[in-house]
C-alpha cells in the first residue's frame, strides 16, 4: 500500500523558517499538526502514512522524539503563515515569472487572465493540450474541430469534416474537367453536364464504325473519313458503306471506267460496255475466220484481212481437205447408225420374251417372294439385256452385310433414275455408319450424279424421296422407312459426282436404324436374313 506524503510543489521566493517544515517529509508543511511532546510541525499526510506504518507494531510514537504519549492538533496559524509566503509559478522553467503568495497560486494558473504558460485543454475538445497563451490562436485557426464554413456551399461543420468527407461530396467544389480542356473547374454537380459539350471529351462513332473520336472531330470523322459512313457510287450511283463502295463494290461496278487491256485507246471504258467494245477492238487478238478449217495464226483484229488475202489459196486447201474428212466420217455413222438400229430390234425381241417369262412367274410366285426376290431379278435381268439404267422406284440387296459392317465398308450401289429421263442418282449404305450414327446405326445416303438429261432437266431439284428397310418374313406393313424432304440444288453443275466417285456430302439419314433393332427377329419381323438387308428408294 503506497503511502500519500502531502507536500507544496511551488518553490518558494524565501527560505523559509524551520517551524514550517515538516519533521517527517522534510517540507513545507500542507495541513499543519503541531506535535504535543516535542513542539514541531507534521503534515497531515505525513502523519496519516505514519500512523499506519506504526499500526503494524501495535503502537503509536512521535515520530521525531520517539515519545509514546503522541498528541496532535491542527495548527492553524502555521497553515495561515505559510500560504502567505511568496511562491514561483510552478512554470517558471517554460518562461513565466510570476510571484505571489502561496494562497494565490490556484487563481494565478486556472485563471483565463493568470499564468500564460499552464497547459490547458483545448475548448473545442479535439484533446490536445498546449499552453494558455495559444488556445485563442489554435481555437480559432489551428484545431481540426473548430466550426467552419464550405467556402463553395456555405455548410457549417467541424473543420476536420468539412476537410474531409465533405469536399470528397461538396457538390458546387470546383474541379478541372477530365478531358483537360480549356475551360479550367468546374463545380462537381456540373460536370456531367460539361463533358456533354467539352470539345476534347471522347465519343463513339455514330456509324458503328469501332472508332472513338474527341467530340472537336467527331462531324468530321462522321461525314469525311469514317469506313462506315453511307457514300453513292460515283459511277452507278448506288448506296452503301464507304468501305464497302471503295473496296468489293469498286472491283465488280458494272460503271467503274477502265482501260481497254489491249490499251487501243486513251480514254477508259465502262466495265459493263468493255465485252462489246474488245468483240470490235481492232487491237483484240483474235482466229483466223478458218480456224474451223486448220489455220491456226491468231492476229489483231485489224490485220484479219491482210491474213485472209495473203492466206487464201492455203485456206482453200484446208477447206478442201476438212470436206473429205467429214464425208468419210458421215459414211462410218452412217453404218454405224444402220448396225445400232439392227441390235436395238434385236434386243426389244428378247425383252419382250423376258416380259412375257416373268408374267408368268409372278403369277405363280407367292406374294412374300414376289415382292422381294422377283422385282430384283427383274431389273438386273432387264438392265443385262438391255442395258438400260434402273428408274424409280428401284429396291437393292446388300450381301455380306456383317463383313461390311465388321471392316466399316461403304456399298455404294448402281446409278438409277428419278423418272424416266429424270436426274440420276447413287445410293451408298454405310453398316457401321457415319458421322452422328457411326457404330450405332445404319446410315443411308443419296448422292445427286451428273447425268445424262441434265440439260433438258429443271434446276434447282426439288423432291421428296422414301428408304424403305424391308421385311424379309412378313408384308409391307412392317417395313421401317424414312422420308427426307427438299432435295435443293442451287444450280444444275454443283454437287454432282461421276459415276463411281465419292461425292463430298449426299441427302439421307446417318441414323437411319439403329444396330439394335437391324439384328432384332421377331414372328413377324426380320430385316437382316440370311445376310444381307434390302432397300427401296422411291419417289413420292
Amino acid at each position: 500500500m503506497s503511502i500519500e506524503i502531502g507536500r507544496y510543489e511551488q518553490q518558494f521566493v524565501e527560505t523559509l523558517h524551520e517551524r514550517y517544515i515538516c519533521k517527517i517529509c522534510l517540507h513545507p508543511c500542507q495541513h499543519a499538526y503541531l506535535s504535543g511532546c516535542c513542539g514541531h510541525n507534521f503534515c497531515k499526510s505525513c502523519l496519516r502514512g505514519n500512523a499506519q506504518s506504526e499500526a503494524k507494531r501495535y503502537s503509536t510514537t512521535c515520530p521525531f522524539c520517539h515519545n509514546e504519549e503522541f498528541t496532535t492538533l491542527p495548527n492553524k496559524q502555521a497553515d495561515r503563515e505559510i500560504m502567505s509566503l511568496h511562491v514561483m509559478c510552478t512554470n517558471k522553467e517554460k518562461g513565466c515569472e510570476w510571484q505571489g503568495e502561496l494562497n494565490n497560486i490556484n487563481n494565478h494558473l486556472g485563471n483565463s487572465d493568470g499564468c500564460q504558460f499552464e497547459d490547458v485543454k483545448c475548448s473545442n475538445d479535439c484533446g490536445k493540450m498546449l499552453q494558455r497563451q495559444y488556445l485563442t490562436s489554435h481555437v480559432e485557426t489551428e484545431c481540426p474541430c473548430r466550426k467552419v464554413d464550405c467556402l463553395y456551399c456555405y455548410i457549417t461543420g467541424e473543420r476536420q469534416f468539412i476537410e474531409g468527407v465533405h469536399k470528397e461530396q461538396c457538390p458546387k467544389l470546383p474541379l478541372p474537367c477530365p478531358n483537360k480542356c480549356q475551360v479550367g473547374s468546374v463545380p462537381r454537380n456540373n460536370i456531367e453536364a460539361h463533358r456533354k459539350e467539352c470539345p476534347l471529351e471522347t465519343m463513339h462513332c455514330a456509324n458503328q464504325c469501332g472508332k472513338s473520336v474527341q467530340r472537336r472531330y467527331f462531324t468530321s470523322h462522321v461525314e469525311t473519313k469514317c469506313p462506315r459512313r453511307k457514300v453513292d457510287c460515283q459511277y452507278c450511283h448506288i448506296t452503301g458503306e464507304n468501305q464497302f463502295i471503295e473496296g468489293e463494290h469498286k472491283k465488280q461496278c458494272s460503271r467503274l471506267p477502265i482501260f481497254c487491256p489491249n490499251k487501243c485507246r486513251g480514254k477508259k471504258i465502262a466495265r459493263e460496255d468493255m465485252e462489246a467494245h474488245r468483240k470490235e477492238c481492232p487491237l483484240e487478238m483474235v482466229q483466223c475466220e478458218y480456224h474451223n478449217m486448220g489455220c491456226e495464226e491468231r492476229m489483231m483484229r485489224k490485220r484479219r484481212k491482210d491474213h485472209e488475202e495473203e492466206k487464201m489459196e492455203d485456206h482453200l486447201l484446208m477447206t478442201k481437205l476438212k470436206l473429205a474428212e467429214n464425208e468419210g466420217r458421215l459414211i462410218k455413222t452412217e453404218d454405224k447408225l444402220a448396225s445400232n438400229e439392227s441390235k436395238l430390234a434385236f434386243t426389244e425381241t428378247r425383252l419382250r420374251n423376258v416380259e412375257v417369262m416373268l408374267h408368268h412367274l409372278i403369277s405363280s410366285t407367292e406374294p412374300s417372294n414376289m415382292l422381294i426376290d422377283w422385282p430384283i431379278h427383274l431389273t438386273t435381268m432387264a438392265k443385262k439385256i438391255t442395258g438400260v439404267i434402273k428408274i424409280c422406284p428401284v429396291v437393292v440387296k446388300i450381301s455380306n452385310f456383317r463383313e461390311r459392317l465388321e471392316q466399316e465398308f461403304c456399298w455404294q450401289g448402281e446409278p438409277f433414275l428419278s423418272h424416266n429421263k429424270g436426274y440420276k442418282f447413287s445410293l451408298n449404305v454405310f453398316p457401321a455408319g457415319v458421322s452422328d450414327g457411326k457404330g450405332t446405326h445404319l446410315s443411308v445416303l443419296l448422292f445427286l450424279m451428273k447425268g445424262p438429261h441434265d440439260d433438258d432437266l429443271t434446276w434447282p431439284l426439288r423432291g421428296l424421296y422414301e428408304f424403305k428397310l424391308l421385311n424379309q418374313i412378313s408384308d409391307c406393313e412392317h417395313h421401317s422407312h424414312l422420308l427426307f424432304y427438299g432435295i435443293h440444288m442451287p444450280d444444275n453443275s454443283a454437287s454432282r459426282v461421276t459415276v463411281g466417285s465419292r461425292a463430298a456430302f449426299g441427302y439421307g439419314s446417318v441414323k437411319f436404324i439403329s444396330n439394335k433393332d437391324l439384328h432384332k427377329v421377331t414372328p413377324t419381323c426380320q430385316y437382316l436374313k440370311d445376310d444381307c438387308i434390302f432397300l427401296q428408294i422411291s419417289k413420292l
